[in-house]
């Protein structure tokens, strides 16, 4: 049997010459059996032309030594290299291992047998004009080659005829190449026709492939059937290629008139232009001699020159209009199987660092596919949830179900304070504060929120607040029962018996002069103020009905709280900074604070801290990660004990956090939602111990 074989290697429009993924090997010395031709197509745009030879070397080695029938030597010959590519991948970075599929067409005496293993794809068409698209896959998408050891092969004959095409490609080396266009141009003629027009005609996307052509039938089959009908089914052209189309599946009615109407385009253009255009002429068709050109009338190449410049406009303008109809779909496939290849890759992956990498390079590609196709969002249901139970076990995460306490209404920064009954929320775009009393189980609010009154009847202030603190006489924390909300240049004290804030000033003088607030809070009867504009803590004592003047916490200004957003007192004063760095002071000295064991071992966006106790050698220290949605616990020497998130990351993108002591409840305020849950009992005292005096 005359097979004959050429390349397809073309993107966007740009044809780049033959393809190492393509590789031929004849005269198999396979005992026992006849001569045969193996044909490979590696469906890996990933590999280098030496790894391409090296993995069909292996490839055409386990067929030649085989025992036993073709398809049982094929199914061996292709896991072998499915091992030599996981060979191959080991220590290489997800984005750039070898993974995609084989095909084989080993053509005999008796006909063609074509071998896929993994998302692979080829095309049929008999010389009657009957087109199939065949795909190793069901519903299911197939088992992607060099991702693991198991690998699924399937196998079609043929009894081909003279005449008959295959194309034989792959998910990975196929983007954006409609069927209607594959099936036109496999109507052309022989492998070398068809890989030429293909080269000439994919304007958009890519095509990787190789084009096979029965030239001569065997004579036996020439005998035995002079008139029979050709072994592949008549079917209506499959509407595009991709990784998940049936094998059989029929196009639209109009997208098979459009087909029909590229076919017809894709002939004329091909007729005429071969007499005007040397270059495209020259590669694909037989040139006129100069005899034939001298007899070539006016009007014939007045004719010609109309076609020449009419039928690329038509046949650009439906070329374009599959595409865009098709292409979207081919982009879904890719990506679902893109994704679903990474998904079986991180499965396969022990080391939880690799493993980290992997689940997450999945999720993204996860991600990716839900927003460019939402309908289809339940896909990857099942694999969501292994991948975020993996990287909850790698990372120490305990998922909490959190209440949802209240909808604050709009979408405003927050700060929030917790209280032994309930909870104040300032919104600081409003300069208003509400306060949410909880039922005794802290499961929800009772009654109506309760706004802060500036006023009689006024409910906001003209005072920029940044922040609030809850006031309470216990541990001589404060004067009075209620709040306190901060400003740079003064403060609201807010008594829940009176139901009113009333200012009281913030004294200037030389020593303590804020300049830019960034939060406040009580300890002692005293007033504490991280100034990021000065780069110091200001104390404010409380004296009487108003405030002392005031002292600075360091004796000159420090650069570092500049790049600060929290703080929290405990008797030592832990100060929380943009990049994630805890500073630890006690009695003005920095006390030795370093965050170790971090499972993540760097922050996203932190937003806040909490104290749990009054004690900076005993209890927990908690930190808000908006970025990641994570309250992390840390010892108050910095290390690691676990890190909560909700189930459904309800915390990612929050604002603000506040703990009460007493319940161990922690609440969680986003710009819109402000939710709470119980953490487990605070840590064990550290053996290292800092002194217990005041600040």
């Amino acid at each position: 049997m005359n097979v004959l074989f050429s390349s397809i290697n073309v993107t966007n429009g740009e044809e780049l010459g033959d393809t190492p993924q393509v590789s031929w090997h004849a005269a198999s010395k396979r005992a026992g059996h006849g001569s045969e031709t193996l044909f490979i197509f590696l469906d890996l745009p990933n590999a280098s032309p030496s790894t391409c030879a090296d993995i069909a070397r292996t490839l055409n080695d386990g067929f030649t030594r085989a025992p036993g029938g073709v398809t049982s030597a094929l199914r061996l010959a292709i896991k072998l290299a499915n091992d030599r590519v996981l060979q191959l991948n080991k220590g290489v970075p997800p984005g750039q291992r070898l993974e995609g599929s084989i095909s084989c067409a080993l053509v005999t005496a008796e006909g063609m047998i074509i071998a896929q293993a993994g998302p692979a794809i080829a095309f049929a068409r008999s010389d009657s004009g009957a087109f199939e698209v065949i795909a190793p896959y069901d519903a299911t998408p197939a088992q992607v080659v060099g991702i693991s050891p198991s690998v699924d092969v399937q196998f079609n004959n043929f009894a081909v005829q003279p005449g008959d095409v295959f194309v034989l490609t792959g998910a990975r080396s196929i983007t954006g190449v409609s069927d209607a266009l594959i099936s036109a141009c496999m109507a052309k003629g022989d492998a070398r026709m068809v890989a030429g027009y293909l080269n000439a005609n994919v304007k958009h996307g890519r095509m990787i492939g190789l084009a096979l052509s029965v030239d001569v039938a065997p004579a036996s089959m020439t005998a035995a059937q002079p008139a029979a009908q050709p072994a592949i089914a008549a079917v209506p052209a499959a509407p595009v290629h991709g990784p998940q189309t049936p094998a059989h599946a029929a196009a639209p009615a109009a997208a098979s008139q459009v087909g029909e109407t590229v076919k017809d385009s894709l002939g004329q253009a091909a007729r005429s232009v071969q007499r005007s255009l040397n270059a495209f002429g020259a590669r694909l068709l037989p040139q006129e001699t100069p005899a034939e050109l001298e007899r070539r009338s006016r009007t014939a190449t007045f004719l010609l020159a109309a076609i020449a410049v009419l039928v690329p406009i038509v046949v650009g303008v439906a070329v374009v209009t599959l595409y865009l109809q098709f292409s979207g779909e081919a982009e879904r496939m890719r990506l679902r199987n893109d994704a679903q290849a990474q998904i079986e890759a991180a499965k396969a992956v022990a080391d939880p660092t690799q493993a980290k990498a992997d689940w997450a390079r999945a999720l993204e590609m996860i991600s990716e596919y839900e927003a460019k196709n939402p309908e289809d969002r339940a896909t990857f249901d099942e694999a969501k949830a292994q991948a975020r139970a993996r990287l909850d076990e790698i990372n120490q995460v305990t998922r909490v179900q959190p209440i949802l306490l209240a909808e604050l209404g709009d979408n405003a920064p927050r700060r929030i304070a917790a209280s032994a009954l309930g909870v104040y929320v300032l919104n600081t775009d409003a300069n208003s504060a509400d306060y949410y009393v909880l039922n005794a189980e802290r499961t929800g609010t009772t009654g109506k929120k309760v706004s802060i009154t500036f006023g009689e009847g006024v409910t906001t202030t003209n005072a920029a607040l940044v922040d609030v603190a809850w006031a309470t006489t216990n541990e001589n924390r404060w004067r009075t029962e209620g709040a306190v909300l901060f400003n740079t240049n003064q403060i609201f004290e807010y008594s829940s018996a009176t139901g009113r804030a009333s200012p009281m000033a913030i004294p200037a003088n030389a020593d303590a002069t804020p300049v830019q607030v960034q939060a406040g809070e009580l300890y002692n009867n005293t007033v504490y103020l991280l100034d990021t504009g000065a780069g110091q803590i200001w104390r404010y004592p409380l004296a009487g009905d108003r405030l002392d003047s005031g002292n600075s916490y360091f004796r000159s200004a420090y650069n570092p709280l500049k790049e600060s957003l929290d703080f929290a007192i405990d008797g030592a004063i832990y100060v929380l900074q943009r990049n994630g760095a805890i500073l630890k002071y006690f009695s003005r000295q920095p006390v030795q604070f370093t965050v170790t064991g971090l499972p993540d071992q760097q922050w996203t966006r932190v937003v806040a801290l909490a104290l749990s106790g009054d004690d900076p050698n005993r209890g927990s220290l908690f930190v808000l990660d908006a970025g990641s949605g994570s309250v992390i616990e840390l010892t108050k020497t910095g290390r690691f004990i676990r890190q909560y998130r909700g189930m459904q990351d309800e915390f990612v993108g929050a604002e603000d956090m506040s703990l009460d002591r007493i319940s161990n409840t922690l609440y969680v305020v986003t710009r819109d939602r402000l939710y709470s849950f119980t953490v487990q009992p605070s840590a064990p005292p550290q053996l290292q111990g800092t002194p217990t005096a005041q600040p």
